[in-house]
């Protein structure tokens, strides 16, 4: 049976990410360097994001989107305030009249910002 999300695995192409995750709040709680990659355990909020270091990957072309997964939504509690902190688009109102808005991480994913 499912009793939850165990982590998010995120393919990066240098510290910049990481970087960009610790000032979302996560903490660095491992790092793994082989020879082909460094992994890198992120942890917060109640979630876990493995990421992994790799230049070598190519870059999210895609136009729209590409498939899979769309975004990594994280609940905030000031949409506004975190908007300005990270460069995000307009704020909007989803289906259920919450605010959400979007930016990316330094490889192009999007991060999606929901109060």
């Amino acid at each position: 049976m499912i009793t939850g999300f165990h982590h998010f695995a995120i393919i990066a192409s240098s510290e910049e990410s990481i970087a960009f995750y610790r000032k979302l709040g996560f903490l660095e709680i491992s790092r793994i360097n082989r020879s082909y990659d460094t992994v890198v355990v992120l942890e917060g909020y109640g979630l876990e994001i493995e990421v992994f270091i790799d230049p070598r990957h190519p870059a999210r072309p895609c136009n729209p989107e590409c498939l899979g997964i769309r975004h990594l939504a994280l609940h905030v509690d000031d949409v506004e305030k975190i908007a300005q902190e990270f460069d995000c688009g307009p704020i909007q109102r989803d289906w259920f009249d919450e605010k959400y808005c979007f930016t990316k991480d330094p490889d192009g994913l999007t991060i999606e910002f929901h109060e």
